[in-house]
C-alpha cells in the first residue's frame, strides 16, 4: 500500500511539474525560407527592416498579398522600373510559385520596422497624406493605404518605409517609368505633385 501511495505521488509530481516545464519552454524559432537566406537577405536583410540602404524597400510587415504580387510582376516583366529590371528581374526569374509564397509570408510575418525621424517637410506631408490637395486633384493617400499607412491587400504598407525609396518610386510613377497593375492609378496622382510635395509625403511616411 505504501509503495502504491509513493508511486501515485511521483506520477502526480512528474505530471504537474513536467507540464510547467513544457509550458515555460519557448517555441522553436521558425527559420527563414531558403530563398531568403540565399538571395533576399543580401539587399533586404533576413528580417526586412535594415535601415542602412535607403533606396531598397523595407519588407518587414509588408502586405503578404502585395509582396507576392510584386514578385510575380518582376518575374513576368510586368513591373519595369529601372532598379526592378536591373536587380529583381534576374532574381525573380528563378523563383517558383511556392518560393514566392514562402518569401512573401516570411517578410509579412516580421515585426514592423522602427520609424525614422522626420524631416523638415514631414508636417506638410502629413496634410497631403490625410487630406490630399483638392486644388491639384490629389486625393488623400490614406483613402487607399489606410489612416496609419498600414496598407491592405494589393495596397502596400508605406509606414516606416525608407524616404529615398518612397521618393524614387513616386518619381517613377510620375514620369511613367514604373509599370505594374496599379501604375496607372498612381501616375494620375503623382503627375499632380511637385517634387517638393513628393519629398514631403515620403518624409512623413517614414515617421509612422
Amino acid at each position: 500500500m505504501k509503495c502504491l501511495v509513493i508511486g501515485s505521488a511521483l506520477i502526480f509530481f512528474l505530471f504537474c511539474f513536467g507540464e510547467t516545464a513544457s509550458a515555460a519552454t519557448p517555441p522553436t524559432p521558425v527559420p527563414p525560407p531558403s530563398r531568403v537566406l540565399t538571395s533576399c537577405y543580401m539587399c533586404h536583410s533576413t528580417h526586412g527592416s535594415d535601415p542602412r540602404f535607403g533606396f531598397i524597400p523595407r519588407l518587414a510587415h509588408q502586405s503578404e498579398v502585395y509582396i507576392e504580387e510584386q514578385l510575380k510582376a518582376f518575374r513576368d516583366g510586368s513591373r519595369s522600373d529601372p532598379p526592378g529590371v536591373m536587380y529583381m528581374w534576374p532574381v525573380s526569374e528563378a523563383l517558383s510559385n511556392r518560393e514566392i509564397v514562402a518569401v512573401a509570408r516570411w517578410y509579412a510575418s516580421q515585426p514592423a520596422p522602427k520609424p525614422h525621424l522626420g524631416g523638415r517637410l514631414s508636417a506638410a506631408g502629413k496634410v497631403i497624406f490625410h487630406q490630399g490637395i483638392l486644388k491639384q486633384d490629389v486625393p488623400a493617400c490614406m483613402s487607399c493605404h489606410g489612416p496609419d499607412a498600414a496598407g491592405s491587400g494589393i495596397y502596400p504598407r508605406l509606414a516606416g518605409q525608407n524616404v529615398e525609396y518612397l521618393e524614387e518610386q513616386l518619381r517613377f510613377f510620375k514620369s511613367g517609368v514604373r509599370h505594374d497593375k496599379n501604375a496607372d492609378i498612381m501616375h494620375m496622382i503623382a503627375i499632380h505633385l511637385t517634387d517638393r510635395q513628393i519629398r514631403a509625403v515620403a518624409e512623413y511616411l517614414t515617421t509612422l
